[in-house]
């Protein structure tokens, strides 16, 4: 799992309620996330990542992974606090798997998480 976030708080939900996930990544910079990318690419399972991160420009990231071959295979889940409907079609037209509105509920992030992970093995 690749965590694109600021917030220390999202990570530590993961680490303390998904045992599934083995591996996670947190980024907090844009070097940091390209490198990421191109180093750990095959090993991602899911990106989870803000829509308004100022240091990344979450649409421009979710622009380039889909652009990208090998990297468009991976679901992406956009996250924000944002809940206008224009803005979660446009993630989802850009090709995010899923957008979810923060504050964000563990339920709701384990179930999005084990759908995904089962995709993504299946498929």
């Amino acid at each position: 799992m690749l965590l694109i976030t600021k917030r220390r708080w999202i990570g530590a939900l993961f680490r303390h309620n998904v045992s599934a996930v083995s591996k996670m990544t947190t980024i907090k910079s844009a070097r940091q996330v390209i490198d990421a990318l191109n180093a750990e690419g095959s090993d991602i399972d899911i990106i989870l990542t803000e829509v308004d991160l100022s240091m990344t420009k979450g649409m421009k990231l979710l622009k380039y992974i889909m652009r990208n071959n090998e990297l468009r295979r991976i679901p992406v889940i956009m996250m924000s606090a944002q809940d206008e409907v224009s803005i979660v079609v446009k993630c989802l037209r850009l090709g995010a798997a899923d957008y979810l509105v923060k504050p964000l509920r563990t339920n709701e992030l384990l179930n999005l998480w084990t759908h995904m992970w089962r995709r993504r093995r299946e498929g």
